[in-house]
C-alpha cells in the first residue's frame, strides 16, 4: 500500500517553506503569476503544482473537500498519508477545497464563508488552472496589492465565476479566497480583489 502512494516532496521542510513563500507572494500581489519553486509528486491527475500547494497548506487541523475529479482513492490515500487531513463531503465544513475541473466548481456561497467574529475561518479554494491556455478575453481586477489596474484572462476562471465573485466581495470581511494553481505557477485571488468589466486601454 505504501509503495502506491506518491512521494510528495523530496525535501519536505525546505520545499514546503519555498512553496509557502510563493503562495504568500501570490496573495499579496493578486492577479500576478507567481512561480512555484518545486512540483511535488502527487496523485494521478493532479499537477505537480497542486500537489505542492496541498502538501504545504493542508494538515490535521484543516478539513479538505475534493471535487468529483479530485476525489480518487489514490488522492485520498495520498492526503491521509502525507497531510493527515480530515476529508469532508460538506463544502461548508472545508478549510480547503480542491477543484480540478472548472465544470465542477461549486458556487462560492455553499462553501464556508467565515463569520463576522472569525472571518478567517472560511474556505480557501485551490482551483486547477491552465495558465498556458489562449488568454482570449480578460477582466479588470483592482484592490489591495494590485498596482493600479491589472487584467485577468477569463480563460483562467470557470464560467459564471465573475458574478459569483462579486457576490463574495459584498460579504467582506467574510468570504472565500481562491488560489489558482497551475503546473508550475500560482495566482492569488483574495476576497478583497474586485473584478469589473472594463475595456482594454
Amino acid at each position: 500500500m505504501l509503495q502506491s502512494i506518491p512521494a510528495g516532496f523530496a525535501r519536505p521542510v525546505y520545499e514546503s517553506q519555498g512553496t509557502f513563500r510563493a503562495i504568500l507572494e501570490a496573495m499579496s500581489r493578486p492577479g500576478s503569476l507567481v512561480p512555484l519553486p518545486v512540483q511535488a509528486d502527487g496523485p494521478r491527475g493532479w499537477s505537480g503544482g497542486m500537489a505542492s500547494v496541498v502538501l504545504t497548506l493542508c494538515d490535521m487541523d484543516t478539513p479538505v473537500w475534493l471535487d468529483a475529479q479530485a476525489a480518487t482513492d489514490d488522492a485520498r490515500r495520498f492526503l491521509r498519508f502525507h497531510c493527515a487531513c480530515p476529508l469532508t463531503d460538506a463544502p461548508a465544513k472545508a478549510s480547503f477545497a480542491v477543484v480540478l475541473s472548472h465544470a465542477l466548481m461549486p458556487s462560492l456561497d455553499v462553501l464556508s464563508l467565515g463569520s463576522s467574529e472569525y472571518p478567517e475561518q472560511s474556505t480557501t479554494v485551490l482551483l486547477a488552472t491552465d495558465f498556458d491556455a489562449a488568454p482570449g478575453e480578460s477582466i479588470s481586477v483592482m484592490g489591495p496589492g494590485v498596482d493600479g489596474e491589472e487584467r485577468l484572462p477569463l480563460s483562467w476562471l470557470p464560467p459564471g465565476f465573475v458574478a459569483d465573485w462579486r457576490g463574495n466581495g459584498r460579504l467582506f470581511p467574510r468570504g472565500v479566497d481562491l488560489i489558482l494553481v497551475g503546473q508550475a505557477h500560482v495566482v492569488g485571488l483574495p476576497r478583497t480583489l474586485k473584478m469589473e468589466d472594463r475595456p482594454c486601454m
